[in-house]
Protein backbone atom coordinates (compact mmCIF):
# COMPACT_ATOMS: atom_id res chain seq x y z
CA UNK A 1 0.00 0.00 0.00
CA UNK A 2 2.77 2.77 0.15
CA UNK A 3 2.50 2.76 -3.72
CA UNK A 4 -0.99 4.15 -3.24
CA UNK A 5 -2.11 7.47 -0.46
CA UNK A 6 -5.78 7.03 0.85
CA UNK A 7 -7.22 10.12 2.19
CA UNK A 8 -10.43 10.79 4.09
CA UNK A 9 -11.85 14.17 4.87
CA UNK A 10 -11.82 15.93 8.27
CA UNK A 11 -15.69 16.71 9.32
CA UNK A 12 -17.76 16.25 12.20
CA UNK A 13 -18.71 12.58 11.85
CA UNK A 14 -14.68 11.90 12.48
CA UNK A 15 -13.38 14.86 14.28
CA UNK A 16 -12.51 13.00 17.48
CA UNK A 17 -9.45 10.79 18.45
CA UNK A 18 -10.87 7.30 18.59
CA UNK A 19 -12.31 7.74 15.09
CA UNK A 20 -9.38 8.70 13.29
CA UNK A 21 -7.75 5.90 14.91
CA UNK A 22 -9.41 3.87 13.48
CA UNK A 23 -9.27 4.96 10.57
CA UNK A 24 -5.59 5.02 10.42
CA UNK A 25 -5.91 1.56 11.69
CA UNK A 26 -7.97 0.93 8.42
CA UNK A 27 -5.24 2.35 5.72
CA UNK A 28 -5.67 6.18 6.07
CA UNK A 29 -2.50 7.39 5.25
CA UNK A 30 -3.89 11.32 5.47
CA UNK A 31 -6.66 13.41 5.58
CA UNK A 32 -8.10 16.83 4.10
CA UNK A 33 -9.83 19.89 5.89
CA UNK A 34 -11.77 21.78 3.21
CA UNK A 35 -11.95 25.88 3.66
CA UNK A 36 -14.66 26.87 1.84
CA UNK A 37 -16.99 26.39 4.89
CA UNK A 38 -14.19 27.45 8.15
CA UNK A 39 -10.39 28.59 8.75
CA UNK A 40 -7.92 27.25 9.64
CA UNK A 41 -8.29 28.67 13.33
CA UNK A 42 -12.12 27.81 13.18
CA UNK A 43 -10.94 24.46 12.97
CA UNK A 44 -8.65 23.91 15.54
CA UNK A 45 -10.09 21.95 17.96
CA UNK A 46 -10.71 19.67 14.96
CA UNK A 47 -6.79 18.81 13.89
CA UNK A 48 -6.10 19.07 18.02
CA UNK A 49 -7.62 15.52 17.79
CA UNK A 50 -6.24 14.70 14.43
CA UNK A 51 -2.73 15.16 16.00
CA UNK A 52 -3.00 13.31 19.27
CA UNK A 53 -4.51 10.70 17.22
CA UNK A 54 -1.10 10.75 15.03
CA UNK A 55 1.10 11.32 17.87
CA UNK A 56 -0.70 7.88 19.68
CA UNK A 57 -0.09 5.92 16.90
CA UNK A 58 3.19 7.48 16.22
CA UNK A 59 2.42 8.12 12.40
CA UNK A 60 2.87 11.66 10.46
CA UNK A 61 0.22 11.45 8.19
CA UNK A 62 -0.65 14.08 5.37
CA UNK A 63 -2.81 17.23 6.04
CA UNK A 64 -3.86 19.01 3.02
CA UNK A 65 -6.07 21.57 3.13
CA UNK A 66 -8.42 22.62 0.39
CA UNK A 67 -8.94 26.34 -0.28
CA UNK A 68 -12.07 28.34 -1.82
CA UNK A 69 -9.92 29.49 -4.55
CA UNK A 70 -12.27 30.70 -7.69
CA UNK A 71 -15.04 28.93 -7.01
CA UNK A 72 -18.86 30.16 -6.79
CA UNK A 73 -20.31 29.44 -3.70
CA UNK A 74 -23.91 30.46 -2.17
CA UNK A 75 -23.95 32.26 1.07
CA UNK A 76 -25.09 31.11 4.39
CA UNK A 77 -28.30 30.11 5.14
CA UNK A 78 -29.59 29.94 8.94
CA UNK A 79 -31.10 26.42 8.34
CA UNK A 80 -30.37 23.57 5.70
CA UNK A 81 -33.47 24.24 2.94
CA UNK A 82 -35.57 21.26 1.94
CA UNK A 83 -35.79 22.54 -1.84
CA UNK A 84 -38.89 20.18 -3.69
CA UNK A 85 -39.64 19.72 -7.55
CA UNK A 86 -41.41 22.62 -8.87
CA UNK A 87 -40.90 24.77 -5.95
CA UNK A 88 -40.51 28.36 -6.96
CA UNK A 89 -38.08 29.77 -4.98
CA UNK A 90 -36.17 33.79 -4.34
CA UNK A 91 -32.44 33.96 -5.68
CA UNK A 92 -30.92 37.14 -3.10
CA UNK A 93 -27.46 38.78 -3.83
CA UNK A 94 -26.90 39.75 0.12
CA UNK A 95 -26.84 37.89 2.82
CA UNK A 96 -28.92 40.10 4.84
CA UNK A 97 -31.86 39.07 2.56
CA UNK A 98 -30.69 35.06 2.23
CA UNK A 99 -32.75 34.60 5.80
CA UNK A 100 -35.89 35.59 4.03
CA UNK A 101 -37.73 32.05 3.47
CA UNK A 102 -37.56 30.02 0.86
CA UNK A 103 -34.79 32.37 -0.69
CA UNK A 104 -30.96 31.33 -1.55
CA UNK A 105 -28.07 33.95 -1.31
CA UNK A 106 -26.07 33.59 -4.64
CA UNK A 107 -23.24 35.27 -5.64
CA UNK A 108 -23.19 38.94 -7.09
CA UNK A 109 -21.65 38.48 -9.63
CA UNK A 110 -23.62 35.93 -11.57
CA UNK A 111 -26.46 38.71 -11.50
CA UNK A 112 -26.32 39.22 -15.55
CA UNK A 113 -26.41 35.96 -16.54
CA UNK A 114 -29.45 34.91 -14.33
CA UNK A 115 -31.80 35.21 -17.56
CA UNK A 116 -34.95 32.99 -17.97
CA UNK A 117 -34.37 29.67 -18.73
CA UNK A 118 -30.69 29.39 -17.59
CA UNK A 119 -29.71 26.95 -15.25
CA UNK A 120 -27.99 26.69 -11.57
CA UNK A 121 -26.48 23.69 -10.81
CA UNK A 122 -25.84 23.38 -7.01
CA UNK A 123 -24.00 21.46 -4.56
CA UNK A 124 -21.91 19.73 -7.45
CA UNK A 125 -24.87 19.67 -9.80
CA UNK A 126 -26.82 17.48 -7.44
CA UNK A 127 -29.77 20.42 -7.26
CA UNK A 128 -30.63 21.62 -10.30
CA UNK A 129 -32.58 25.45 -10.65
CA UNK A 130 -33.95 27.00 -13.63
CA UNK A 131 -34.46 30.84 -13.51
CA UNK A 132 -38.03 31.82 -14.69
CA UNK A 133 -37.77 35.72 -13.89
CA UNK A 134 -36.65 38.51 -12.38
CA UNK A 135 -34.77 36.87 -8.59
CA UNK A 136 -36.90 33.78 -9.35
CA UNK A 137 -35.86 29.99 -10.42
CA UNK A 138 -37.82 26.86 -10.24
CA UNK A 139 -36.73 23.54 -8.70
CA UNK A 140 -35.57 20.96 -11.08
CA UNK A 141 -34.20 18.47 -8.96
CA UNK A 142 -34.41 18.90 -5.77
CA UNK A 143 -32.62 18.26 -2.27
CA UNK A 144 -31.27 19.27 0.95
CA UNK A 145 -29.23 22.45 0.55
CA UNK A 146 -27.08 23.64 3.53
CA UNK A 147 -24.92 26.62 3.06
CA UNK A 148 -21.77 27.43 1.68
CA UNK A 149 -22.31 24.88 -1.33
CA UNK A 150 -20.95 24.92 -4.84
CA UNK A 151 -22.79 26.82 -7.73
CA UNK A 152 -22.22 26.46 -11.65
CA UNK A 153 -23.69 28.09 -14.44
CA UNK A 154 -24.62 26.31 -17.59
CA UNK A 155 -22.87 27.64 -20.60
CA UNK A 156 -20.99 30.22 -18.36
CA UNK A 157 -17.30 30.44 -16.86
CA UNK A 158 -16.98 33.67 -14.65
CA UNK A 159 -13.64 34.81 -13.97
CA UNK A 160 -12.92 35.28 -10.33
CA UNK A 161 -9.47 36.11 -8.58
CA UNK A 162 -7.18 32.81 -8.01
CA UNK A 163 -7.34 33.22 -4.31
CA UNK A 164 -9.71 34.82 -1.97
CA UNK A 165 -8.43 36.83 1.40
CA UNK A 166 -9.48 34.13 3.18
CA UNK A 167 -7.16 32.31 1.35
CA UNK A 168 -4.65 34.01 1.93
CA UNK A 169 -5.49 34.08 5.76
CA UNK A 170 -5.42 30.42 5.93
CA UNK A 171 -2.33 30.44 4.15
CA UNK A 172 -0.48 32.57 6.51
CA UNK A 173 -1.02 30.03 9.12
CA UNK A 174 -0.19 26.97 7.32
CA UNK A 175 2.87 25.97 9.63
CA UNK A 176 1.31 26.00 12.95
CA UNK A 177 -1.39 23.35 11.67
CA UNK A 178 1.38 20.97 10.53
CA UNK A 179 0.12 21.41 6.68
CA UNK A 180 1.81 19.05 4.20
CA UNK A 181 -0.54 20.14 1.31
CA UNK A 182 -2.35 22.54 -0.60
CA UNK A 183 -5.52 22.26 -2.88
CA UNK A 184 -6.76 24.93 -5.23
CA UNK A 185 -9.76 24.64 -6.97
CA UNK A 186 -10.93 25.09 -10.08
CA UNK A 187 -7.44 25.70 -11.73
CA UNK A 188 -7.85 27.45 -15.31
CA UNK A 189 -4.19 27.85 -16.25
CA UNK A 190 -0.66 28.10 -15.15
CA UNK A 191 -1.29 31.20 -14.01
CA UNK A 192 -2.94 30.19 -10.92
CA UNK A 193 -0.40 27.72 -9.96
CA UNK A 194 1.88 30.38 -10.04
CA UNK A 195 -0.32 32.75 -8.10
CA UNK A 196 -0.58 29.76 -5.36
CA UNK A 197 3.23 28.77 -5.32
CA UNK A 198 4.01 32.70 -4.77
CA UNK A 199 1.95 32.90 -1.87
CA UNK A 200 3.49 29.75 -0.14
CA UNK A 201 6.84 31.25 -1.03
CA UNK A 202 5.88 34.71 0.67
CA UNK A 203 5.05 32.67 3.65
CA UNK A 204 7.95 30.45 4.15
CA UNK A 205 6.30 27.09 2.93
CA UNK A 206 8.65 26.39 -0.59
CA UNK A 207 7.91 22.37 1.35
CA UNK A 208 4.28 22.08 1.25
CA UNK A 209 2.93 20.30 -1.91
CA UNK A 210 0.39 21.72 -4.12
CA UNK A 211 -2.71 19.91 -5.59
CA UNK A 212 -4.14 21.11 -8.87
CA UNK A 213 -7.68 20.45 -8.93
CA UNK A 214 -9.58 19.70 -12.31
CA UNK A 215 -13.11 20.81 -12.01
CA UNK A 216 -13.74 22.59 -15.29
CA UNK A 217 -13.00 22.21 -19.04
CA UNK A 218 -10.48 25.29 -18.93
CA UNK A 219 -8.32 23.15 -16.45
CA UNK A 220 -8.73 19.91 -18.98
CA UNK A 221 -7.93 22.15 -22.09
CA UNK A 222 -4.76 23.14 -20.27
CA UNK A 223 -3.22 20.46 -18.42
CA UNK A 224 -0.50 19.97 -19.95
CA UNK A 225 0.92 23.25 -19.09
CA UNK A 226 -0.75 22.53 -15.15
CA UNK A 227 1.99 19.64 -14.53
CA UNK A 228 5.07 21.33 -14.17
CA UNK A 229 3.75 23.93 -11.59
CA UNK A 230 2.25 21.25 -9.19
CA UNK A 231 2.88 18.40 -7.46
CA UNK A 232 -0.52 16.35 -7.85
CA UNK A 233 -3.27 16.65 -9.83
CA UNK A 234 -7.39 16.05 -8.55
CA UNK A 235 -9.92 14.42 -10.78
CA UNK A 236 -12.19 16.12 -8.78
CA UNK A 237 -15.55 14.79 -10.71
CA UNK A 238 -17.69 16.84 -8.80
CA UNK A 239 -17.89 19.94 -10.13
CA UNK A 240 -15.75 18.11 -13.19
CA UNK A 241 -19.15 16.60 -13.90
CA UNK A 242 -20.83 19.64 -14.16
CA UNK A 243 -18.56 20.69 -16.69
CA UNK A 244 -18.63 18.19 -18.71
CA UNK A 245 -22.17 16.05 -19.87
CA UNK A 246 -22.02 13.22 -17.34
CA UNK A 247 -22.09 10.51 -19.99
CA UNK A 248 -18.23 12.02 -20.96
CA UNK A 249 -17.13 12.32 -17.48
CA UNK A 250 -15.71 8.56 -17.30
CA UNK A 251 -13.54 9.72 -20.91
CA UNK A 252 -12.35 13.34 -19.10
CA UNK A 253 -11.24 10.82 -16.60
CA UNK A 254 -9.39 8.36 -18.35
CA UNK A 255 -7.69 11.33 -20.46
CA UNK A 256 -6.69 13.04 -17.80
CA UNK A 257 -5.09 9.37 -16.65
CA UNK A 258 -3.58 8.91 -19.66
CA UNK A 259 -1.88 12.39 -19.59
CA UNK A 260 -0.15 12.05 -16.12
CA UNK A 261 0.79 8.50 -16.50
CA UNK A 262 3.22 9.62 -19.66
CA UNK A 263 4.29 12.63 -17.79
CA UNK A 264 4.87 10.59 -14.52
CA UNK A 265 3.09 13.40 -13.02
CA UNK A 266 1.00 11.73 -9.77
CA UNK A 267 -2.77 12.05 -9.51
CA UNK A 268 -5.71 11.69 -7.22
CA UNK A 269 -9.37 10.53 -8.10
CA UNK A 270 -11.88 11.80 -5.74
CA UNK A 271 -15.90 12.74 -5.65
CA UNK A 272 -18.45 9.79 -4.86
CA UNK A 273 -16.01 6.80 -4.11
CA UNK A 274 -18.07 5.19 -1.79
CA UNK A 275 -21.17 7.71 -1.83
CA UNK A 276 -23.52 5.33 -0.75
CA UNK A 277 -21.84 4.73 2.73
CA UNK A 278 -22.69 7.99 3.69
CA UNK A 279 -25.78 6.69 5.14
CA UNK A 280 -25.44 2.48 4.58
CA UNK A 281 -22.89 0.39 6.13
CA UNK A 282 -21.69 -1.71 2.85
CA UNK A 283 -21.12 -0.19 -1.01
CA UNK A 284 -22.21 -0.51 -4.15
CA UNK A 285 -20.70 -3.14 -6.69
CA UNK A 286 -20.36 -0.35 -9.30
CA UNK A 287 -18.35 1.86 -5.75
CA UNK A 288 -16.09 -0.49 -5.61
CA UNK A 289 -15.55 -1.38 -9.70
CA UNK A 290 -15.08 2.37 -9.67
CA UNK A 291 -12.23 2.26 -6.79
CA UNK A 292 -10.01 -1.09 -8.55
CA UNK A 293 -10.41 0.73 -12.15
CA UNK A 294 -9.06 4.13 -10.61
CA UNK A 295 -6.05 2.01 -9.48
CA UNK A 296 -5.38 0.29 -12.19
CA UNK A 297 -5.71 3.56 -13.96
CA UNK A 298 -2.20 4.70 -11.81
CA UNK A 299 -3.96 6.93 -9.56
CA UNK A 300 -1.29 7.61 -6.33
CA UNK A 301 -4.19 9.04 -4.60
CA UNK A 302 -7.72 8.40 -3.73
CA UNK A 303 -10.19 10.57 -1.38
CA UNK A 304 -13.31 10.10 0.27
CA UNK A 305 -15.03 13.33 1.31
CA UNK A 306 -18.38 13.61 1.97
CA UNK A 307 -18.34 9.73 3.40
CA UNK A 308 -15.63 10.40 6.12
CA UNK A 309 -17.01 14.22 6.81
CA UNK A 310 -20.37 13.80 7.70
CA UNK A 311 -21.48 10.18 6.67
CA UNK A 312 -22.21 7.73 9.67
CA UNK A 313 -19.64 4.95 9.00
CA UNK A 314 -16.16 7.04 8.05
CA UNK A 315 -14.00 4.04 9.39
CA UNK A 316 -15.82 1.54 7.11
CA UNK A 317 -15.76 2.88 4.58
CA UNK A 318 -12.45 3.70 4.49
CA UNK A 319 -11.96 0.16 5.26
CA UNK A 320 -13.72 -0.46 2.29
CA UNK A 321 -11.48 2.33 0.28
CA UNK A 322 -8.36 0.27 1.66
CA UNK A 323 -9.10 -3.07 1.16
CA UNK A 324 -10.38 -2.63 -2.37
CA UNK A 325 -7.23 -0.68 -3.26
CA UNK A 326 -5.47 -3.41 -1.87
CA UNK A 327 -7.03 -6.04 -4.13
CA UNK A 328 -6.34 -3.91 -7.41
CA UNK A 329 -2.71 -3.36 -6.67
CA UNK A 330 -2.19 -7.23 -5.74
CA UNK A 331 -3.85 -7.84 -9.08
CA UNK A 332 -1.49 -5.08 -11.06
CA UNK A 333 1.60 -6.72 -9.81
CA UNK A 334 0.09 -10.53 -10.78
CA UNK A 335 -0.80 -9.23 -13.85
CA UNK A 336 2.85 -8.20 -14.94
CA UNK A 337 3.96 -11.80 -14.63
CA UNK A 338 1.65 -13.07 -16.64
Amino acid sequence: MKALELYGTLGPSDCDKDTLKAMFRCGMTGLRLNLSHKSLSECSGWLDQLHMASEELHIVPDLLVDLQGPELRIGLLNEPVSLKEGDIIGLSFDNASAFKEISIPVPACTKPYLLPGQKIRLDDGRIVLEVVGLNKARVLIGGTLQSRKSLALDGHSITLPTLTDKDIENISQLSGYRVTGVMLPFVRNAEDLITLKKALLDYGHSHVRIFAKIENQAGVNQLPSLIPHCDHIVIARGDLGNAVSLTKLPAVQKSIARICNRTKTPFMVVTQMLHTMTENPVPTRAEVSDIFNAVLDGASSLMLTGETAVGRYPAEAMKVLSDVSFEALRYKMESKFF
